[in-house]
């Protein structure tokens, strides 16, 4: 024998569905029914009682058998068709055989007889309430456990991400002042008399400070990413690495085409703020352009060095990001943006490299950034 409160450890949080076609019945079992559940809504038969399931949701239906329009039991063989863990509970004044089978056939998880006594109420109720609300917890602890794997595999994708930047980044800012310390070389080489003989750091300062020189205005100009394009862009070059660890997986050649129809958008994007952003549209159009033309090729790299790629392309979306970031409340119309543009630039050309490596004689910088 089972009491009202250890029903009611169950029951208070359950949202229930009662089903009864008999007016004066339906009301008094009703106000009985608002002491153990959380929220109680009734139905007048079978057929207005699966439009109100089919509307709401509810973790317990308690219906009577014979009612007009759709008895009880066929309603409940409705509602298991359409959720089979739907609990539901049946009341009859019958006890026949063919009415028990009829019960067992649709899954019913109680069954309670006519005139309902308290005790045998509760007895009837309590198990089916019990794994209700197990229901419940079940689904709350997936959701909670879902909810934090999505909030580690976000953390651990912009570790990645930050991880591949870095040192993407590191590689590329090296690149670029070796080709400027070089170009430097080349035109004090000849007024020299003596052997060059080289004692500055790897990374000059003067360089260093030079590359990253302030952002100056170049008027009153005020021109900002907008909203629908900052969302549009961050759910592009999310979308991208996903799309790459994907194919890692299934080998689908559908996603390389996918990556190259989101950097045509994100090209198109772009070009709307040109010619600010000019260098990074046509780069991206480029990468697609060489994507779609040498797409075997793309596509033999991924299967041998798919890593490489995805830092590359992690780079990038860590870019844009930054770009998204910053060019949403800062106008774009600055000068000394070269410092911005470039190092994206060089990691989108070198998957082009990657994918179509240059002639020997093309390796130039100027020649990276001739677009």
């Amino acid at each position: 024998m089972y009491t009202i409160n250890d029903l009611h450890k169950y029951s208070d949080r359950l949202n229930v569905l009662y089903v009864e076609d008999d007016e004066n019945l339906r009301a008094e079992t009703a106000t009985l029914f608002k002491m153990f559940f959380k929220n109680l809504d009734t139905a007048e038969d079978g057929l207005l009682g699966l439009e109100a399931f089919n509307n709401n949701f509810y973790d317990l239906v308690i219906s009577d058998v014979n009612m007009p329009n759709m008895n009880g039991i066929e309603m409940c063989k409705k509602i298991k068709e359409i959720n089979p863990e739907q609990k539901t509970v049946i009341i009859s004044a019958h006890d026949e055989s063919n009415i028990l089978m009829d019960l067992i056939r649709t899954g019913a998880n109680g069954f309670i007889l006519k005139p309902m006594q308290l005790d045998g109420l509760i007895d009837a109720l309590y198990p089916v309430c019990r794994d209700a609300y197990t229901q419940i917890i079940n689904i709350e602890l997936i959701d909670e456990l879902n909810a934090k794997n999505t909030q580690l595999e976000k953390q651990n994708r912009e570790l990645r991400i930050q991880g591949h930047a870095v040192d993407t980044k590191h590689h590329q800012l090296e690149t670029l002042l070796q080709e400027k310390e070089q170009a430097t070389v080349k035109e004090e080489a000849p007024q020299r008399e003596e052997p060059i003989v080289d004692n500055s750091p790897s990374l000059d300062a003067a360089v260093v400070d030079d590359y990253f020189a302030k952002d100056e205005d170049e008027g009153s100009e005020n021109v900002l990413l907008l909203p629908d394009h900052c969302a549009d862009l961050s759910e592009i070059f999310t979308e991208i690495p996903e799309i790459i660890s994907r194919y890692v997986d299934n080998k689908n050649p559908d996603e390389i085409q996918r990556i190259s129809s989101n950097l045509l958008k994100s090209s198109s994007i772009l070009m709307y703020y040109s010619p600010y952003l000019d260098i990074i549209a046509s780069s991206f159009n480029q990468l697609a352009t060489t994507m779609q033309e040498y797409r075997d090729d793309f596509i033999n790299i991924m299967d041998v060095d798919a890593q490489s790629i995805l830092m590359l392309f992690d780079a990038v979306s860590s870019d844009i990001e930054r770009y998204i970031e910053r060019f949403s409340v800062e106008s774009l119309a600055m000068k000394n943006t070269h410092h911005i543009h470039e190092p994206t630039a060089l990691s989108i050309q070198q998957i082009i490299t990657l994918i179509v490596p240059p002639a020997e004689d093309e390796g130039d910088m100027d020649d990276i950034f001739d677009f």
